[in-house]
């Protein structure tokens, strides 16, 4: 059993695998530890067949596929039944209102005890307020975007970063956005394909975009696919890189011992 003092954690994986898998690895990452028993209690779901894609669903018309609110929960169920106390969605896309609402309540209804962290919403509080510290007063602050076609045409991230709140995304022109979707879903170089052998095309085309998005002024580009930190290094650039992922993981520490959470990452 995990420690009674320490809430279990838990992934919903499996959108895509290889993410999901990454996930852990960042809470293990920023985790204080130096021996096995150091380490948080983790338990990852990857049912990637009971959840369909959820950029396909996005791009179709309400009610022409199940939604991957469904499968999600499925997931949810698994990890509420082994006792997890704080949970999230290893997928950007998910988080959008048509699926991540209808799952929440679901989870909500049926699942007490288990809480979903909104990853989006955890890495926008992050990014406002390690931002806001470095402009001045009154400057609209511009926050590059990379995602699936899906989470851009359905601005799930534009209610996080609202212009009226001082906040400007900057996304990709229409070809850059589907340059970067195929740089995720392409069979032949895309990282759901290859997530252990990164095609340098994949690589290509996801650096010139986001050095086109500093270039346009962007003070921070967001990773807004778990797919692309698989690729990314996220140093080595003119402005920060956002990693969803990372931010959420080191959110879990934080929720379930903050004492072990590393102080950089």
């Amino acid at each position: 059993m995990p420690n009674e003092k320490q809430p279990l954690l838990g992934v919903i994986g499996g959108v895509g695998p290889y993410a999901g898998l990454d996930f852990i690895r960042k809470i293990f990452m920023n985790t204080n530890a130096v021996k096995d028993q150091d380490h948080l209690s983790c338990i990852l779901v990857s049912c990637p067949s009971i959840i369909p894609d959820r950029t396909a669903f996005l791009l179709q018309n309400e009610g022409e596929s199940e939604n991957p609110a469904f499968g999600m929960f499925e997931s949810a169920q698994l990890l509420h039944k082994a006792g997890v106390r704080y949970a999230a969605v290893a997928c950007n896309s998910a988080h959008s209102e048509r699926i991540f609402s209808p799952f929440c309540e679901i989870v909500k209804k049926s699942l007490p005890g288990l809480e979903i962290v909104n990853m989006l919403q955890t890495c926008a509080s992050y990014a406002k307020a390690s931002l806001v510290k470095k402009t001045s007063t009154g400057d609209k602050i511009r926050i590059g975007l990379l995602a699936t076609i899906g989470s851009h045409k359905s601005r799930v991230y534009h209610e996080y970063f609202r212009e009226e709140d001082n906040f400007q995304l900057l996304e990709p022109e229409e070809d850059g956005q589907e340059k970067i979707h195929s740089a995720i879903y392409s069979e032949e170089y895309g990282i759901k394909a290859h997530s252990l052998d990164i095609k340098p095309r994949a690589l290509d085309i996801i650096s010139r975009e986001i050095s086109r998005l500093i270039e346009r002024g962007a003070k921070a580009v967001i990773l807004g696919c778990t797919e692309l930190p698989l690729a990314v290094q996220s140093s080595g650039w003119n402005a920060p890189i956002i990693d969803p992922a990372l931010v959420t993981a080191r959110k879990f520490i934080e929720l379930a011992a903050p004492e072990k959470l590393k102080e950089t990452f």
